[in-house]
């Protein structure tokens, strides 16, 4: 009887020790102990040190191996190896390393790097974009970073879509408007399936109307219209508007233009229209015409 109470003894001991363990971890989840590069097959469960979540309201996003959102930061610039996150930036975003990345199935390994910071420390970065955690974010699970304007620049969990669309940083069937970027031109507006959104620099905003008539300019720049528009965080609802003006068709406004998309983009991410015709990507946080931007075709 006392050698069973001994081991129980024991047993509770290594249990009071293991769950301390467990929730240091979850406390303070900035670094991964996987051991392989390889692409895992195996179902998504523990052991990686990235993985994937999916939310409502957020879609699929990245997270640690303890389920913590990884967040990109629209100030920085992809594939640049430096972080625009220094200083206090880091106290709210601390950046997110895993000395070896392990994957589930839906990712590859190779999409992540590695790169230096400015203080010599090593992060993470997703397809060029370095990773960060949202200090405030204190569980798995949590997305409380998610469309935050902080730091000169806008926060996002990270999707893993990322690579396959084009620059998309947030959209998809989830929203009637989605948000991309390209170092050339910035934060942009898509539709719902990336394609990019226009507008045209001719046009007087809030005036409800519109210089492309249909049908001789539809042919090349269908206009945008949703019924029900819905939005990513790090838009606002009152920045959009709907205009009819010319007989029944409706047009989606942000910043007051009239959106349209254009006809000769191929694929998601494409901004082949810019510059043409006086048209011009529509940029967040509002319509920019570029200063050396000069009118080519109609």
């Amino acid at each position: 009887m006392q050698s069973y109470k001994g081991v129980a003894a024991v047993f509770v001991v290594l249990t009071i020790i293991f769950a301390a363990g467990t929730g240091y971890l979850l406390a303070y989840p900035r670094t991964s102990t996987t051991t392989t590069t390889e692409v895992s097959t195996a179902t998504a469960t523990s052991g990686y040190s990235v993985n994937i979540a999916y939310k409502p309201g957020v879609g699929y996003y990245l997270t640690n191996g303890t389920g913590f959102a990884l967040y990109m930061f629209g100030a920085d610039t992809p594939g640049s190896g430096s972080s625009a996150c220094t200083g206090p930036c880091t106290s709210i975003w601390p950046p997110f390393y895993a000395p070896i990345v392990k994957v589930p199935t839906g990712l590859n390994a190779s999409s992540f790097s590695v790169i230096t910071r400015s203080d010599g420390s090593k992060q993470t970065a997703y397809n060029g974009w370095p990773l960060y955690f949202f200090a405030p974010d204190k569980s798995a699970g949590s997305t409380l970073g998610e469309g935050i304007d902080h730091f000169g620049g806008m926060w996002y969990a990270i999707p893993p879509t990322l690579q396959q669309s084009g620059g998309q940083i947030i959209g998809g069937p989830a929203y009637s408007v989605g948000i991309a970027y390209k170092a050339s031109v910035g934060l942009y507006l898509t539709n719902s399936t990336g394609f990019t959104l226009y507008f045209r620099s001719t046009d007087t905003p809030n005036s409800g109307t519109t210089t492309c008539d249909v049908p001789l300019c539809e042919a090349n720049w269908p206009v945008f219209y949703t019924p029900s528009l819905s939005l990513p965080p790090g838009l606002s609802a009152s920045s959009f508007g709907t205009i009819t003006p010319y007989n029944s068709t409706k047009i989606v406004t942000f910043g007051g233009y009239a959106l349209f998309t254009w006809a000769h983009d191929k694929a998601p991410g494409d901004t082949t229209g810019e510059g043409i015709g006086g048209f011009y990507v529509a940029t967040i946080p509002a319509p920019v015409v570029p200063a050396s931007a000069t009118s080519t075709s109609t």
